[in-house]
């Protein structure tokens, strides 16, 4: 049995990070029902430990929480207050009479994790379950899912897998509404993980030239539940991105706003309502725990900036001389040599993703006015400490504020208009399609400068 399927017994509040188990909630879904107080408070070196029922999905109360909305405007709340993860109210325009006997789910269908929100009538966040997604025994990235899939029991395997946990979540579900309630879904997923979910064959993903026939195959139905998807912008920009730009409203703002989703497929998107380009950077599982087992995403990249500065890490990214075959210890954790570099790999892919995306656009850094950090790792992560390594420009590192996970934020949103009004869902509809006319998805591949950025940006230096 895997580390991640282990069982640990205990009662409430007992440490099991100690165990070497990775948090399941805060890890890549970005929605953390284990962070409680001022969110300050549990920035790195401050994690959150969770106790046993988080591990397996369990709700967590969020004693008080604060969340800034991406127009600026703060909504606090003590947790039953009517605030969507975005900060936009989720009741009232006149929706009760459709919305009588309707439930809202939304899932945020990821590579490395699954995460589910059950609301209630009123907006308030009723029930949540996060879980590692278990296609990782085909692979960490999207790459090795459609490599796996080219099998086709494997592909059937995958689809099982991925359905088996939106199905659990949503039996979870069921048993916390009401009776004569009926439940509906509405999911973000990237482009794979979509063709995975529906039974599509994923081989014309994954090579040239990357064509996705099904981005705007949006209306399925999964364990007896009727469910949206958010529709895909490209082979790897997904549903999960439009629902981010959707949160963000990317398509409503004249202010040029940087969203990046720093998790496995690290996909940006840089613009307003004017027009906005997108890429996606592969950047693998580092960002989300993979590089160096026991320490997540976040608190690698401050222990790194540290290491540059007390001089045991050059900006080549080698450790002193004493401990590069070694590592060096942190507390009860070792940093490897092998681990800085895949950290190294993943924040050149994510710096180069970003300056390829701002020449493309005609801009430079310091002309960007909004950046928002999507996901569990751009939750915790501290600009400061991405700008020293040079994660990000020390310009745009500035303007950075945690968005939380966006996929889910979005996903509420668009259920709100399905199930709001009559005309709801045409809205919807119109609004995705104009977001994803006025995208243009760029193939990093393709970009004759891309590589070369791509090992200028493998040094740890500020920018």
């Amino acid at each position: 049995m895997s580390e991640e399927n282990k069982a640990v017994s205990g009662a409430d509040g007992r440490v099991v990070r100690r165990r070497g188990l990775r948090c399941q909630v805060c890890t890549g879904c970005g929605l953390c029902p284990g962070v409680t107080g001022d969110s300050a408070a549990n920035r790195p070196g401050k994690l959150h430990v969770l106790a046993e029922d988080a591990l397996q999905g369990e709700a967590l109360p969020i004693t008080d929480w604060r969340v800034e909305d991406f127009c600026g405007h703060a909504a606090a709340g003590n947790g039953s207050e009517r605030n969507s993860p975005c900060g936009h109210t989720a009741a009232g325009n006149g929706s009760e009479r459709n919305s009588l006997y309707r439930r809202l789910a939304v899932a945020d269908v990821g590579t490395t994790t699954i995460a589910m929100l059950l609301f209630d009538r009123d907006g308030t966040v009723s029930d949540r379950v996060v879980a590692l997604n278990p296609q990782a025994v085909y692979g960490a990235d999207v790459l090795s899912r459609i490599s796996a899939a080219a099998d086709a029991n494997q592909a059937r395997d995958m689809r099982r897998q991925v359905t088996g946990v939106l199905e659990q979540g949503l039996s979870r579900f069921r048993r916390r509404i009401l009776d004569g309630e009926s439940l509906t879904l509405a999911a973000a997923a990237n482009t794979t993980m979509k063709y995975l979910l529906t039974g599509r064959d994923t081989s014309e993903l994954g090579c040239a030239p990357f064509r996705a026939a099904y981005l705007w195959e949006t209306d399925v139905e999964i364990a007896g539940t009727p469910a949206f998807l958010f529709p895909g912008l490209s082979a790897f920009v997904g549903g999960d991105i439009t629902a981010g730009m959707l949160a963000c409203g990317m398509d409503k703002w004249e202010e040029i706003t940087l969203l990046v989703d720093l998790g496995t497929n690290g996909e940006i998107v840089l613009g307003n309502r004017k027009g906005r380009i997108a890429c996606a950077t592969a950047a693998g599982p580092a960002f989300e725990g993979g590089a160096n087992r026991g320490i997540w995403g976040a608190d690698m990249i401050r222990l790194l900036a540290v290491l540059r500065r007390e001089g045991l890490l050059d900006e080549t990214g080698l450790l002193a001389k004493r401990y590069f075959k070694t590592g060096i210890r942190v507390g009860n954790v070792c940093v490897t040599q092998q681990a800085v570099r895949a950290v190294q790999l993943a924040k050149a892919a994510i710096a180069a993703g970003i300056e390829t995306l701002l020449k493309k656009y005609g801009i430079v850094s310091g002309q960007v006015e909004r950046v928002v950090l999507a996901g569990g790792f751009g939750y915790y992560l501290q600009p400061e400490a991405a700008a020293q390594i040079g994660l990000l420009p020390g310009a745009l590192a500035k303007k950075a504020v945690a968005g939380g996970n966006t996929a889910l934020s979005g996903g509420l949103l668009a259920g709100r208009e399905i199930l709001g009004a009559e005309q709801g869902r045409q809205r919807l509809l119109e609004r995705l399609h104009s977001l994803a006319e006025g995208t243009e998805c760029v193939n990093l591949a393709e970009e004759p400068e891309f590589g070369m950025r791509y090992v200028e940006r493998m040094n740890l230096v500020t920018e």
